[in-house]
C-alpha cells in the first residue's frame, strides 16, 4: 500500500461520475468461452496520478474486489492519503455507488474518500468489448461482482453484452472473473463463467 501523509491544507473535492445506460444487443456470433487465467488484476504501480484521503469516522476497509461481499485486504485509518488508480461503479455504500482502486491494487468505497484535486477516471482501457451469454436460460446482473449483491436485471441466453472491464472476485463454477458492463446507476456485474467472449477478452479494471 502507498499510502503519504499530506498537509490538510489541500483543498478536497468530492468526486462526480455520469451513468450511462446498459445496453444489450442480441446478435449471435460464434464465440469461445471464458475462462480461467493467472490473477493480474493486483499489480502494484507508484505512479498513479491521483489521490484521496480517508475521511471514515474510525478506518476504511480496502477489499480484493469492489464489493464489500470481498476479502478485506488491509484497514486504512482516517486521514490516511492514498493513491487511487481508477474508479467503477460497484454497490452503493450509503448512498454512493463508486468504488476506486488503490495503487496496490485493491478497492475502497468512494464514499469514504475525499477526492484531492481531481477524481480518477474510469477504468478500462476506452474500448467496449463484447460477450454472449451462454447461460441456459439467462444470467443475473449484479449490483458488483458477487453473487452476494443485489440482481438489478437479468439477460438471456444468446444476448450480447457490451463489456468494460474485468476483476478477479468471487469463483463462480471454478471461473473467479466478473465482467463489468457499458452501465451505471449502481454497477452492472455479470460472472465470466457464463460468458463467452466475441473477440479479445476485456482488460482487468
Amino acid at each position: 500500500m502507498i499510502i503519504r501523509h499530506l498537509a490538510r491544507t489541500f483543498a478536497v473535492v468530492l468526486g462526480t461520475a455520469t451513468v450511462v445506460p446498459l445496453g444489450l444487443a442480441t446478435t449471435a456470433a460464434a464465440a469461445q468461452p471464458a475462462s480461467a487465467q493467472p490473477t493480474t488484476s493486483a499489480q502494484p504501480t507508484s505512479d498513479a496520478p491521483y489521490e484521496g484521503e480517508v475521511i471514515a469516522s474510525s478506518s476504511l476497509n480496502a477489499r480484493n474486489a469492489p464489493t464489500a461481499a470481498s476479502s478485506r485486504m488491509d484497514t486504512l485509518s482516517n486521514g490516511v492519503i492514498v493513491d487511487l488508480q481508477c474508479k467503477v461503479y460497484g454497490p452503493s455504500v450509503a448512498g454512493n455507488d463508486l468504488w476506486y482502486k488503490l495503487a496496490d491494487g485493491t478497492w475502497v468505497t468512494a464514499r469514504y474518500v475525499a477526492n484531492i484535486g481531481a477524481a480518477p477516471h474510469f477504468c478500462g482501457d476506452g474500448e467496449e468489448y463484447q460477450g454472449d451469454v451462454i447461460a441456459q436460460s439467462s444470467l443475473n446482473v449484479r449490483s458488483g461482482p458477487s453473487t452476494a449483491n443485489a440482481t438489478v436485471s437479468s439477460a438471456p441466453s444468446g444476448h450480447r453484452l457490451p463489456l468494460v472491464c474485468k476483476v478477479d472476485s468471487q469463483n463462480v463454477d471454478g471461473n473467479p472473473r466478473w465482467y463489468q458492463l457499458t452501465g451505471g446507476g449502481g454497477g452492472q456485474w455479470v460472472s465470466a463463467r457464463y460468458v463467452a467472449n466475441v473477440g479479445a477478452a476485456p482488460p482487468y479494471c
